[in-house]
């Protein structure tokens, strides 16, 4: 699995910019967590002084530029991938980051749970169980397979594969 191309979309649907510096950042360090789970626990550590290394900054850097990618996160207009991702409407305030870098890869690591439409994954997550939705994943599938192969309006229902 491209996990890089699953944080990327994830990243651009939530509506960062990649101007960003801390869009770099978040993307590096989210697949330094997935090779060592670890690195997550200790974020000033390890996380931060090897995104900083790799970047060639100070880790206060790293920490202020991934802080402004949360902020710009949670003050985003898509509200449903905020609620699936980070549960939003039962949080008081936003997450900081560990907590941001602890939800989207969560998020990133079930990504074997969404279907592909139109080169975005879309979550076959519940919003309402946080969980695997086999109705969900139906709904997608058909809907992937009808943008694929759309139905002229001459043709019937019935005809469709």
């Amino acid at each position: 699995m491209n996990y890089e191309k699953v944080i990327i979309n994830t990243l651009d649907s939530l509506g960062v910019s990649r101007s960003y510096a801390g869009y770099d950042y978040v993307v590096h360090g989210l697949l330094l967590i997935i090779e060592d789970r670890e690195r997550i626990e200790c974020i000033t550590k390890y996380l931060y002084l090897d995104i900083a290394g790799y970047y060639h900054t100070s880790w206060n850097c790293v920490e202020k530029n991934i802080r402004t990618i949360v902020n710009s996160v949670w003050n985003s207009d898509n509200t449903g991938l905020l609620e699936v991702i980070f549960n939003k409407s039962n949080r008081s305030k936003k997450p900081t980051n560990k907590e941001f870098l602890k939800y989207l890869y969560d998020y990133v690591m079930q990504a074997d749970d969404y279907v592909k439409i139109a080169d975005r994954h879309i979550p076959l997550i519940c919003p309402l169980s946080n969980r695997y939705c086999e109705s969900l994943s139906l709904f997608y599938t058909r809907l992937s397979r009808i943008l694929e192969h759309p139905v002229q309006p001459s043709e019937s229902l019935s005809d469709q594969p």
